[in-house]
């Protein structure tokens, strides 16, 4: 299992794009403190008893830990060790009292410590394999987002009925284009009489306030708002040319989203390339 968690690992890191930061994963060998002995060392001291580990390090934090063998150190298990320790000399150090008897004479994995160094690694595994497989699926076209939320993908129409009454003039091809960009943008389709009810039920002669702008996008995200200005831009291009009243309504409307100028720039220049396209 670690080793098809290192591979995966190796993979996402060598197949990011080289502006990002890529994993920096190693395997190493660790050391963990088990108990004090009575067996003297190089300098008489008394040697520590070590767990010897298999680690799996990503950006030097150690993620999984399986333990190995036992060592004698000298130094509290801290940086290395003196000797490796068997099975047979930790039976025979627990029969003289020189290693408490409450240790495990094989090296090995507990329950708890499988628990927790194996549930991450499936943990892992899966979240890799879920990354691996949206990388798949939009290599090869498949749109990887799911239906927006209907308050959000109701506001975005209503946005867009708006904008089409600015000239008071909603016709069947303008209908049409609202539909299909509603569903683009939002993935939720609209019949036909919905649409054509959201436009009758909508007054432009009034005229709309600043606080009207504002609840727009009440509580939406940001890419939602992005959503809803190029949905918006759409329909006012749609015809070839942007009227004055229609210049007027998205500007009003980036204001009211909090949408600063360069970034209301960028959504016109989308909607501009794919009118285009």
């Amino acid at each position: 299992m670690k080793n098809l968690i290192f591979i995966l690992l190796s993979f996402v890191s060598f197949g990011a794009p080289a502006q990002a930061a890529t994993f920096d994963i190693a395997r190493e060998t660790g050391l963990e403190f088990v108990a004090e002995t009575r067996i003297p060392g190089p300098s008489d001291e008394m040697m520590s008893l070590c767990y010897v580990t298999d680690d799996l390090t990503v950006f030097g934090l150690r993620i999984t830990s399986d333990i190995q063998s036992y060592a004698l150190a000298s130094d509290g298990c801290v940086a290395e060790y003196e000797q490796l320790y068997t099975e047979d000399k930790i039976v025979a150090a627990q029969a003289l009292n020189l290693i408490p008897e409450n240790v495990d004479p094989i090296a090995r994995n507990d329950w708890q410590r499988n628990l927790s160094v194996y549930g991450l690694l499936i943990a892992a595994a899966l979240g890799l394999i879920a990354v691996i497989i949206r990388r798949i699926k939009s290599l090869m076209g498949y749109d990887l987002r799911g239906p927006m939320r209907k308050k959000a993908a109701h506001r975005i129409l209503s946005a867009m009925c708006h904008m089409a009454k600015c000239d008071s003039i909603v016709d069947a091809t303008e209908l049409a284009h609202i539909r299909k960009m509603a569903r683009q943008l939002t993935g939720r389709s609209y019949p036909n009489s919905d649409i054509i009810h959201l436009v009758d039920t909508i007054d432009m002669s009034v005229g709309l306030t600043e606080h009207d702008f504002i609840a727009f996008g009440k509580g939406l995200r940001d890419r939602e708002k992005d959503l809803m200005m190029q949905g918006i831009l759409s329909v006012a291009i749609a015809s070839g040319r942007m009227q004055p009243n229609e210049h007027e309504f998205a500007t009003a409307l980036a204001y009211g989203l909090g949408m600063p100028g360069e970034d209301f720039r960028r959504v016109l220049d989308n909607a501009l390339a794919a009118a285009t396209s």
